[in-house]
């Protein structure tokens, strides 16, 4: 059924936003942290309490382009809103086309 393949494609397409904007955060997140030329991992904590905020190391050997990471996060930002939209737009023909044959 077509509309089950719009579903999955917008879900699809959310998925990969969510990991694109994960993914840009996690880079300006690690620009934050000081550079410490001796350590090839660190491990951020969190403001409050001062408790490590992740489980694992967090890489901070290579450089972050800041203005790359924002424009990543902007991508994935409207893929995300893309493939909500698609799922909205999918649901819409799947009622319309129940209320049809009903």
């Amino acid at each position: 059924m077509a509309t089950l393949d719009l579903i999955s494609a917008g879900l699809t397409s959310v998925r990969q936003g969510q990991n694109r904007i994960s993914g840009a955060a996690s880079d300006i997140a690690r620009a934050a942290l000081p550079v410490d030329p001796a350590a090839g991992t660190a491990q951020p904590a969190q403001p409050a309490t001062g408790q490590a905020a992740a489980s694992a190391p967090v890489e901070t050997a290579r450089p972050v382009n800041l203005v790359d990471s924002l424009v990543e996060l902007q991508q994935g930002r409207q893929e995300a809103e893309v493939g909500a939209s698609v799922i909205d737009t999918a649901d819409e023909v799947l009622g319309t086309l129940l209320d049809v044959t009903a």
